[in-house]
């Protein structure tokens, strides 16, 4: 089995210029949306000429609010200021950089593997340098375990 046979292609994409705000509004907008099965939020970031650029994270979007800000605060206004400091950075400032990617003819083991070590959510999928496709670990873990739907 190879990447290209598990991987979905309605991929959650966002240029290297959308703010933070825009990329936070899309992810919640792609959350629970049955394209995306079960699915953690987070964006395939592209660069200007459509290629893989990056991946914004749920994490990535709550690092950059913790960045150097006081603690204890835990109200609606603290956070409210969180995000004042953020919303109009590109998400270029704040993604996840060089991310790694697979092949269409990558091995399901190699895939694992990856999901493995690096503990990701979802792993995007190239042909060249254009993103056609993302794994998430969800589709992976059940293109794994086929044998396991069939009842004794």
């Amino acid at each position: 089995m190879k990447a290209r046979d598990i991987m979905v292609t309605d991929v959650p994409a966002i240029s290297v210029r959308t703010s933070v705000a825009e990329a936070v509004r899309m992810m919640k907008r792609n959350f629970g949306d049955e394209s995306f099965m079960n699915a953690a939020p987070g964006l395939i970031v592209l660069n200007e000429r459509g290629g893989l650029a990056g991946i914004l994270t749920p994490l990535s979007v709550i690092t950059a609010l913790m960045d150097g800000a006081p603690a204890g605060g835990s109200d609606e206004a603290f956070f409210a200021s969180l995000c004042d400091r953020v919303k109009d950075l590109p998400i270029s400032a704040i993604m996840e950089h060089q991310p790694i990617s697979v092949t269409l003819d990558a091995r399901i083991s190699d895939v694992a593997e990856l999901f493995l070590t690096h503990r990701f959510q979802r792993v995007p999928v190239v042909d060249g340098k254009k993103v056609v496709g993302i794994i998430y670990r969800s589709r992976l873990l059940f293109a794994m375990t086929r044998s396991l739907e069939v009842a004794p």
